[in-house]
């Protein structure tokens, strides 16, 4: 009966392929592509460009004071999750994500009614840090028990960036194990002093503080793991090269176990005195991510650039080893049928 159904709607389903494969392809558009500094506004370059559907801007400090440092270039799969211009983590740094031929030509800050919440500021972990801070959202890293303040889009490592990320939840953490460092817990929650320290009382079970009384964060204490999700083997490893030849490096056999693989990559095309022509430098980092909740990680990879001079990769998949290249977390993610070769099917089920 499903077989006769199926054939019998064939026409449609073969008109509608024909449809799609005699479409048109359409070429890809392009972004600006271009860096510089400036003392003051208006603040802008407009030279090069990459071929991309989805460009950027931003505009953030320098370590000179009162210099900043544009940037322009292309998009691929970018977490924010709307468009437009607003603050990147902080209230000094915008980033600009827009859709179109040269998009991306001036930054355009929208207001944004977003509610204020009060959190704990310290660079370090310390029990007697009382400073705090006005945001629109907190963070704190369990490793080096930094906290602060956050603007724009909620943000975490390998999660898409919007206001869906905290919509549904106070807290999110993300526990990121790559190379031989440290696992880091990164945490952002929106409730005011939610990234404080809390006294623990005769009440709280001895795991509220450390052997010699030093006082733990309250919201990484009460965070754990989604105990829903499978485990994967991953690719921990962590190189640099400077030379532009293929990296390559015997860390690429270690391994660590978690809930998705990351793969996160970073190049730059530098033109070094004395030598022939521009060096590569590449750095890439392997590893795997815990987290509190999944539904807001992106998988697959985002990629952001700018013509012969930059490019940033971000990956997460979820099988084993899928972290071994970009290329590898890309195809894991894209596992889509061609719809000729759905025809092909539909008609051999058919005769």
């Amino acid at each position: 009966m499903r077989s006769s159904l199926l054939c019998s709607s064939f026409p449609i389903l073969s008109l509608l392929a024909a449809i799609v494969i005699l479409l048109p392809t359409s070429k890809p558009q392009h972004c600006y592509s271009c860096s510089g500094t400036c003392h003051s506004e208006p603040c802008n370059c407009q030279m090069g460009s990459c071929p991309s559907n989805q460009c950027f801007i931003e505009k953030k400090p320098t370590e000179e004071r009162g210099v900043f440092r544009i940037t322009k270039g292309c998009l691929r799969r970018s977490p924010r999750t709307l468009p437009g211009c607003e603050y990147e983590h902080f209230a000094d740094h915008v980033l600009c994500v827009c859709h179109g031929p040269f998009c991306n030509d001036h930054i355009y800050v929208r207001s944004i009614m977003r509610r204020n919440v009060t959190c704990r500021k310290c660079s370090e972990r310390d029990p007697d840090c009382d400073d705090k801070c006005q945001g629109q959202w907190c963070h704190e890293d369990s490793t080096t028990g930094a906290a602060g303040c956050g603007f724009g889009p909620p943000s975490l490592p390998f999660f898409y960036r919007g206001p869906e990320l905290l919509y549904y939840r106070n807290k999110v953490c993300v526990t990121l194990s790559r190379g031989a460092g440290k696992p880091h817990k990164h945490c952002i929650c929106n409730t005011n002093m939610c990234n404080g320290y809390v006294k623990p009382l005769g009440r709280y079970p001895v795991s509220m503080s450390t052997r010699d009384g030093v006082l733990r964060s309250r919201s990484l204490a009460l965070s754990a793991s989604d105990p829903t999700l499978p485990y994967r083997t991953c690719v921990n490893c962590e190189i640099n090269s400077h030379d532009g030849t293929t990296v390559t490096s015997s860390c690429k056999q270690h391994k660590c176990i978690g809930h998705f693989c990351t793969y996160a990559a970073q190049r730059h095309v530098t033109h070094s005195m004395g030598r022939a022509g521009p060096v590569q430098v590449i750095s890439e980092k392997q590893g795997c991510i815990n987290v509190t909740d999944s539904s807001q990680v992106q998988m697959g990879c985002s990629r952001k650039w700018m013509h012969n001079e930059y490019e940033e990769v971000m990956c997460a998949c979820e099988s084993d080893n899928c972290n071994r290249d970009d290329q590898t977390a890309s195809a894991t993610h894209l596992r889509v049928v061609p719809i000729t070769a759905l025809a092909i099917a539909i008609v051999t089920s058919c005769m």
